[in-house]
């Protein structure tokens, strides 16, 4: 996969712990995706930069820069990827106070793998040109 390549069935994992991402992705690619990982939030900004996913499975509580800073900055310099976040969290709703919004999809750790599944799903079909209500008006 070229760091470069299109939108379509990229997804990338981000989360310190080496079981989840290795589960996520072993999930993710049986579904067809193409799947990046990264261990925080400062090898997340870096792949977020390099290119664009489809959808974004982001972990909050991590050690160097956290999934709460990945959303804001995707909110100040990429908010056309904050569509694309799931984020995932062990802590409970009140460790969503600082993400959502701008992110509208979260996911409790433990997670139920078809709970995560119907939000990539979801997630994958709204983002980029599959899903844009201005572009495809109503009859």
């Amino acid at each position: 996969m070229t760091e470069t390549g299109p939108l379509e069935r990229r997804a990338l994992v981000v989360d310190d712990d080496a079981g989840i991402r290795l589960l996520l992705k072993r999930i993710l690619v049986r579904h067809q995706f193409e799947v990046d990982v990264a261990r925080d939030g400062g090898e997340a900004l870096e792949k977020i930069l390099a290119g664009d996913y489809a959808v974004i499975v982001l972990d909050l509580m991590m050690p160097r820069i956290d999934g709460a800073h990945v959303v804001r900055y995707l909110e100040q310099h990429r908010p056309d990827q904050l569509g694309n976040v799931i984020v995932m969290t062990a802590f409970g709703a009140s460790a969503l106070a600082d993400v959502c919004p701008p992110v509208a999809r979260h996911i409790e750790k433990p997670f139920d793998v078809n709970h995560l599944l119907n939000e990539v799903t979801e997630t994958y079909w709204m983002s980029g040109d599959r899903y844009c209500p201005s572009k495809n008006p109503q009859h």
